[in-house]
């Protein structure tokens, strides 16, 4: 099979790894397909679990409102090794304002397909390359809010992606909120994700999310649910992910998104994501495992710092 397809059957199913849902009423076609993939190693290796845990800046990814309950200054940096010449990755910023007037986040959301070969015809060697870039530059507000335990946030997106000769750009919104509950340790959290313009002739995967975490033995576990709704795809998907933590410096995690590619790549372990985290002081190294089935392996990295 010519390096062509090697990179595109891949690519394809990743982006599309959303796909095998738990409900499907119809099947829908979206641009920034990207956005679909999840960012960081804590939240992948937790199955995508992370609404209602988000407490850095990766919340920007997954539910802004979250940001309204950060108390220290953070950046965070992450890299995926994905398949043939893809990457992606994540760089982010939030920090608490003076006079608890809440907190301003920034990142951007990367992933990159190279060396993708153009053929004019049915030959060994490529007549020459062409890449796939997309990214999505954030600028997010979060915010405790009127309401006992109650913080909400937004964001502003700019998304742009480029395939060969085609370019295409979109603005989009993403709202969240996240509510401590009277029952303690147990949080809530919900957002809307990629409200926007289209891109190209495709809307963006607009998203609703939500769930549940409930903190144990003196907050050392943490247990997790999430409800995704793709409101274009019209699919339905659950998460469940764990994290406890071992020592004060060493976590351990799993989770599983129940459905999510399974249908396309039959394999009962897509879906799965394991990791570890470890925790010094200011800093913070996260690693995720995630399994792709017959498409191989993939692997997350994530540095953070508090100041």
């Amino acid at each position: 099979m010519k390096k062509t397809l090697g990179v595109a059957i891949p690519a394809a199913l990743l982006l599309l790894s959303a796909g095998g849902s738990l409900r499907a009423a119809g099947v829908g076609t979206t641009g920034a397909q990207f956005l679909k993939v999840g960012i960081g190693a804590r939240p992948t290796a937790m199955g995508g679990a992370f609404s209602a845990l988000a407490d850095d800046a990766n919340a920007v990814n997954w539910n802004p409102g979250a940001l309204g309950t950060i108390e220290r200054k953070n950046v965070t940096a992450s890299y995926s090794s994905l398949f043939q010449d893809q990457s992606q990755g994540f760089v982010g910023y939030a920090g608490p304002l003076k006079d608890d007037m809440g907190t301003v986040a920034a990142g951007m959301n990367y992933l990159t397909v190279t060396n993708i070969e153009r053929r004019a015809a049915d030959t060994e060697e490529a007549d020459s390359t062409f890449s796939n870039q997309n990214f999505a530059l954030n600028l997010s507000y979060g915010r405790r809010a009127f309401a006992e335990g109650l913080a909400l946030g937004g964001s502003l997106k700019f998304i742009r992606t480029t395939l060969d000769s085609f370019s295409a750009s979109a603005a989009a919104l993403d709202f969240g909120a996240l509510y401590k509950t009277r029952i303690e340790n147990l949080t809530a959290g919900v957002s809307m994700q990629n409200l926007g313009t289209k891109i190209g002739p495709d809307p963006l995967p607009f998203k609703i999310k939500g769930g549940a975490a409930y903190r144990l033995f003196d907050r050392k576990l943490a247990l997790a649910a999430d409800v995704d709704w793709l409101a274009v795809d019209q699919r339905a998907y659950l998460s469940l992910g764990t994290e406890y933590w071992l020592q004060k410096i060493l976590a351990a995690r799993a989770g599983y998104q129940f459905g999510r590619g399974q249908d396309q790549l039959n394999n009962r372990f897509v879906g799965l994501g394991i990791g570890l985290g470890l925790k010094a002081e200011r800093f913070n190294l996260d690693y995720a495992f995630v399994p792709f089935g017959n498409l191989g392996d993939t692997h997350r990295m994530t540095i953070g710092m508090h100041f």
